[in-house]
């Protein structure tokens, strides 16, 4: 993820610089259509001014000032050897006729004639009038839109990123957290069981049977060991046999429940080989196990590990426990979450990072409830 930081950085600031060129570019386009309306709008007044104007015809005139002129919505102003003759969508707080009130409009008349050159009206080839004319109103809001689209943009985009800053940084916390009890979680086992031998040697037991036991707790330390370095690291895959694996995991396992109990681990189906990473697929399988330990009631139950094969290979953990319950079924395997007292939520997320990310295969929760829970795990050759 790091190694492509810098690209994905780039990639995004390339992509924002998009996105506020085209609000611009849309702008523009819409100012420049308006605008072109605008100065059609004038020519063909200034046209139908100076016709009506040249062929005399009181009824053009007429026509012109009482539907065309109301019909227009940019400011204008008529002018004849420079004096003002008629205004048109000006706001201008001055009243008519005083010397403020016709100094704001040359004022306008100035700003306006450095946007637009002013249309002639012409009688008998003399120019009689000009025609002066700015921009609708709608363009100075529309000049504004982009600069506001592009403020609420970033507002978006730096909220998007403190948000899920905030929330990375807690799951951060939450997995750190859950790391660290996994860890002693994962190393519990192990090392109560070494607790255990090391007192039956003090009680006088049989080092012949025990040493045994003692040399496959250290070599499952050893192996805890592993998993978590190679958790975070590149894997190199080599052909797995699916069906050692879990035999191996589930005589590991069924030594360290109590002798008392009356549950079984039970391992059957084809000899079926994946490439992939022997010690995380182990551990995957190790917290399947042992969370339908975890779910058997009363030291009492069966968990069935079949293994089949098709196109790929499937491991499927089948356990007689009490089920997991309808509303926790979507957040299994979210890190952190446990229906546990003490449990971490750390095992299925661990599982589905294993299976899933690692070795793109998949686990599935197919089926739960009182009496039986199947998870299956699909894993490509």
């Amino acid at each position: 993820m790091f190694k492509y930081s810098f690209q994905i950085k780039l990639g995004l600031f390339i992509f924002g610089f998009m996105i506020v060129f085209t609000v611009f570019g849309l702008n523009w386009y819409m100012v420049k259509n308006i605008r072109e309306d605008a100065r059609e709008q004038v020519e063909y007044l200034a046209r139908a001014y100076t016709d009506a104007i040249n062929n005399l015809e009181p009824e053009n005139i007429q026509y012109i000032l009482e539907i065309i002129m109301p019909s227009i919505n940019f400011p204008m102003v008529i002018t004849s050897n420079n004096e003002i003759y008629a205004v048109k969508n000006l706001n201008i707080n001055y009243p008519e006729g005083s010397p403020e009130y016709e100094a704001k409009i040359r004022d306008i008349i100035v700003r306006m004639d450095e946007s637009f050159t002013p249309l002639p009206v012409t009688g008998n080839d003399i120019e009689i009038s000009r025609i002066h004319y700015g921009d609708p109103a709608i363009v100075g809001k529309l000049r504004w839109v982009p600069y506001l689209e592009v403020g609420l943009m970033i507002l978006y985009i730096l909220l998007g990123f403190f948000g899920f800053q905030f929330i990375r940084n807690s799951e951060k916390r939450s997995i750190w957290m859950g790391m660290a009890r996994e860890t002693a979680h994962q190393l519990g086992t192990p090392i109560s069981s070494l607790m255990g031998w090391v007192k039956l040697l003090e009680d006088g037991e049989s080092r012949k049977e025990v040493i045994p036991y003692i040399h496959e707790d250290i070599s499952h330390l050893s192996q805890i060991s592993n998993r978590f370095q190679k958790i975070g690291s590149h894997s190199k895959f080599k052909p797995v046999p699916l069906l050692k694996l879990a035999q191996k995991t589930a005589d590991y396992m069924q030594a360290r429940i109590p002798s008392s109990s009356r549950i079984q681990i039970v391992v059957s189906g084809e000899d079926a080989t994946i490439s992939g990473e022997e010690t995380l697929l182990s551990w995957a399988l190790e917290n399947l196990v042992k969370n339908a330990l975890d779910a058997l009631k009363n030291n009492t139950g069966t968990i069935t590990v079949e293994i089949s094969q098709a196109i790929g290979a499937s491991i499927q953990v089948t356990d007689t426990g009490s089920g997991i319950s309808r509303k926790n079924r979507n957040h299994i395997f979210k890190p952190g979450f446990s229906t546990k007292k003490r449990g971490w939520g750390l095992g299925l997320s661990l599982t589905r990072r294993i299976i899933e990310d690692i070795h793109r295969g998949k686990i599935t929760l197919v089926s739960s409830k009182p009496g039986g829970t199947v998870f299956r795990i699909d894993l490509p050759k």
